[in-house]
This record gives C-alpha cells, structure tokens and sequence, in this order.
C-alpha cells in the first residue's frame, strides 16, 4: 500500500467499528483472532471481549492484550451463552458499526474492514456481507459465496431460502458489518437460546427491511473447533430450535408483515432443524434408527411442527425456489412427516449421512 492510499484510508476512518468476542476457553486460538483485528488498515476500531466464565488462560492473554492496546476492554458476561456476551458486548460498544467475530476464528485479510465501512458509507446499507472460508483440519475450503443467491429480489422466496438455509450465508452474525443505528432502531438483541440464536438475529434483521450490500471478498474464516457449541450433541435441541421458530413466528405478526410472504423462514428453519437433529441422534447413538424417529416425532407432533410440515407437503412457493434437489428433497421430507413415516424418514437420513450426501449439498461441498 503506498502512502496516498494510507493518507486517503486515515482521512475515511471517521466511524468507529465496535468488534464483539464472546470468549469461553479460548487460549488456543484468541492471539490469532485478536492479531487479525489489530492489523486491520482501517484504524478507528475498538474490541469488546466478553469473558463467558473461562477455565483455562483466555482471561490473562486478554489483560496482556488490554495492557498494550487502549482499544482492547474485556467485561463479564451477564450469563451463559453467546447470546447474552453479545448483548453485554451491544451495550458496551461506542461504534456506529458493530462486527461479531467468534474466538477461534480471525479475518483473513488486513483490508477486510475498510472496505466494509466503503461499501456501507457509499451505498447506506444496514448490514454488510462478505463471502467466507471454512478451516476444516487444516483444509481452507471457501463456501459458496453469495453471487448465488445476491442477485435475486430479497423478498423473493429463492433469496430467503438460499441466503438463510441452503447457502445460509446469511444465517450467521460473523463476516458482516450491522449499523448500530438499524439494530437500536428495531430493537433487535439475541435471545438466551443455547445455539442457533444467531440464525434468528439476522432472520429479525430481514423481517425488519434490512438493506443488504455483498462483498465479494472472502472477510472471514469460521474454524472448525469440535469443542465449540456448534459441533456438541445437544439432548435437547429440538426445544431450542422450536422455541426460535415460534420467536420468528411472533416477529412477523409483531413487525405486521404478511406471513403468508415470510412464514417460510419459520417452515425451513423447522425442516433443516428437525433432519439435523435426526442427523445428529444417528450419530450419537451409534447407528441407531430409533434415535432418529423418536426426535423426528418429537417435530411432528408439536403443534406448529404439524402445520408447517403439512403446509410444505403442498407449498406452491417450492415453485419459486432455484434448486430442483432441494424442491424434492423438501417435499418429500414433509409429505413423510405429514404421515407420520418416521422410520422410513430415518432410513432416508441414514442414507443421506452414510453416503455423505448432506456434505454435499453443504456451503463448501464435501470436506473429506
């Protein structure tokens, strides 16, 4: 970078960047995280590490970082959970833009958040998305990057589907910039749900009318780290994801928008959530088929299950979506929980698991 571009980069960083790490157990990966952040060209950031109770030495690598860096500021989280740091994390910050980066992971490139504050200046945009990479033992593997499905209406059907489920970029709050003043502005926090509270955050922020720009950078690199939450087996899982479809179904009678447009994100979330568990279950109980029905029927019996799988058995907006896989995949899933077919639903998750087709139809292809 030669000194007109360091010149004209330090004249644009009027806004600050408020950076929030939820850290629980960190020590293996935090430096790199935080050196990622530091490097960063643009210059008026601050980070907020919220600690969630560590037991190993997150806390005093942190201090030593606090003690060279006046931007660096740990606080307590108030609870357990990522979804209760961010929101600690929320009110601390002092920036007009917010960036939520996870522990383990860290932003590959030192220009990645100059051009986020660019791109959202120029265009005025809520919330900023750049493509991202999966590190999967040692593996870089991009995931899809959101050309496909950024150039459909956002209020069409294919841009709900493949942006929150089967691209799900935009499901996750890491490798985005959010204007403070949009979240403020619609009251949107994360909920204490163990997991999977930030696929309702970003569902929120859609509901709200957020305006989108994508970055065709690569912005972040999620890690694969088997001791994170998002890869533990949780017993009770179908209790989570119930509750934040049920939440996204309130948002949208709350926010007054016509369900019948966004109920969608409430039936998909369902599907995905329900095949993931009975994918999970599988998993867990070596093989065993019976795992896979018993949480199956657990979906299909609650009462907006029920309706959802029904409605899907019959959805004619299964027309509007761009993969015909997945058109078959859906219907055929909901017709089977319609009618009450978990085993034979099982056998078809066994198979899909054994053959590694869902790795297939995954954001970054098979991984193995």
């Amino acid at each position: 970078m030669d000194l007109a571009d360091k010149n004209n980069k330090k004249g644009f960083c009027r806004k600050k960047i408020s950076v929030i790490i939820p850290v629980y157990n960190a020590e293996k990966y935090i430096r790199e995280t935080l050196d990622s952040i530091i490097k960063q060209s643009y210059e008026n950031w601050e980070i907020i590490l919220v600690e969630n109770g560590s037991e190993d030495k997150s806390p005093d690598i942190i201090r030593e970082y606090e003690e060279k860096y006046t931007e660096i500021h740990m606080i307590k989280s108030p609870g357990k959970g990522p979804g209760p740091a961010r929101n600690a994390g929320l009110e601390a910050a002092q920036g007009e833009y917010i960036v939520f980066v996870d522990s383990d992971d860290y932003i590959p490139d030192e220009d990645v958040f100059y051009q986020y504050i660019s791109i959202t200046e120029s265009i005025n945009a809520d919330i900023v998305v750049s493509n991202y990479a999966r590190l999967w033992d040692g593996k870089l593997l991009p995931a899809q990057g959101t050309q496909t499905f950024a150039l459909s209406s956002p209020l069409s059907e294919a841009f709900r589907f493949q942006g929150f489920f089967s691209v799900g970029t935009l499901s996750y709050v890491w490798g985005k910039l959010y204007k403070r003043e949009f979240l403020e502005k619609n009251q949107i926090v994360f909920t204490d749900s163990a997991y999977a509270e930030d696929k309702l955050f970003n569902m929120q922020c859609y509901v709200c009318d957020a305006k989108y720009v994508f970055l065709e950078k690569q912005g972040y690199v999620y890690r694969r780290n088997l001791e994170s939450i998002s890869w533990k087996y949780h017993p009770n899982s179908a209790k989570s994801w119930m509750k934040i479809a049920y939440t996204i179904k309130e948002w949208i009678e709350e926010k007054q928008k016509d369900m019948d447009m966004y109920k969608g994100l409430v039936q998909y979330t369902l599907f995905f959530a329900s095949f993931f568990d009975g994918k999970m279950e599988y998993i867990q109980h070596n093989n065993s088929l019976w795992a896979v029905r018993k949480v199956l029927k657990v979906y299909g019996q609650e009462p907006l299950g029920k309706e959802s799988f029904l409605e899907l058995s019959q959805k004619r907006k299964l027309s509007e979506l761009k993969q015909p896989l997945w058109k078959i995949i859906i219907r055929g899933f909901a017709l089977g929980m319609k009618h009450q077919w978990y085993l034979f639903l099982s056998v078809g998750i066994k198979l899909v698991v054994d053959l590694k087709i869902d790795e297939r139809l995954s954001d970054t292809g098979l991984r193995e």
